[in-house]
């Protein structure tokens, strides 16, 4: 895994992400000025479907395409016992990182949801319809290629293995910003990859990500309608 090809995803994403989202909000202002105030949640939603796809598309351009996120950011099919060693090892990992985020609270504080939050944005039925394919398949889609494919792929040809995992998953952890849920996180980073490491193929990381981020939004709803 080449390093220019991961700084040339990162540097595309950002130019892509940043492009679109100027066009856009010129676009708005002069075609719809009334637009943002009237529909601010699906605006979000909008916001974050920009910032995966741009992501997506960044990982596409710089790795050659359909063949490049099989190939080298390992997305592809390689059967149903790897599925479900998967998920048996996503179990794993929520109960550890669980366990291991419990005994954190004193220093980082209470766990919270990371889904919570945007399902409070707006019970609207376009923002949901938004919402939860973004959370439930593309995020997840996007971040394993990301993190997994890319940056683990390329760690592990600079570093020792063990270490490329650690730092892989320390990476993953920190870039989603919630400081109580970093044992948590850390834990499906190193199970995440040890999946990939186990299996060539980011599609199974990518089922464990997909799980775990549904069960967090049905969690979320579950919470937000007993209120």
């Amino acid at each position: 895994m080449s390093g220019r090809r991961l700084l040339a995803a990162l540097g595309i994403w950002l130019l892509l992400g940043g492009s679109v989202l100027l066009v856009s909000a010129i676009a708005l202002r002069a075609l719809a000025p009334g637009f943002a105030p009237r529909h601010a949640p699906d605006l979000v939603a909008g916001l974050m479907w920009l910032f995966y796809l741009s992501l997506l598309a960044a990982l596409y351009l710089s790795f050659g395409g359909w063949r490049g996120l099989s190939g080298a950011l390992g997305f592809h099919w390689t059967g149903l016992q790897d599925v479900a060693l998967a998920e048996v090892v996503w179990i794993m990992a929520l109960i550890s990182g669980a366990l291991l985020t419990s005994l954190g609270e004193r220093y980082l504080g209470p766990p919270q949801s990371n889904a919570l939050p945007l399902v409070r944005i707006s019970l609207d039925p376009v923002f949901v319809a938004l919402l939860v394919p973004l959370v439930a398949l593309v995020g997840p889609a996007a971040e394993e290629m990301l993190f997994r494919g890319a940056l683990l792929g390329w760690l592990r040809s600079v570093v020792p293995l063990p270490l490329a995992v650690v730092l892989s998953a320390a990476v993953f952890a920190g870039a989603h910003l919630i400081v109580p849920l970093l044992p948590l996180l850390f834990v499906f980073g190193l199970a995440a990859a040890y999946i990939y490491q186990r299996t060539g193929s980011t599609l199974n990381s990518f089922v464990m990500h997909a799980t775990q981020n549904s069960l967090a939004l049905i969690a979320a709803y579950l919470v937000l309608f007993r209120h």
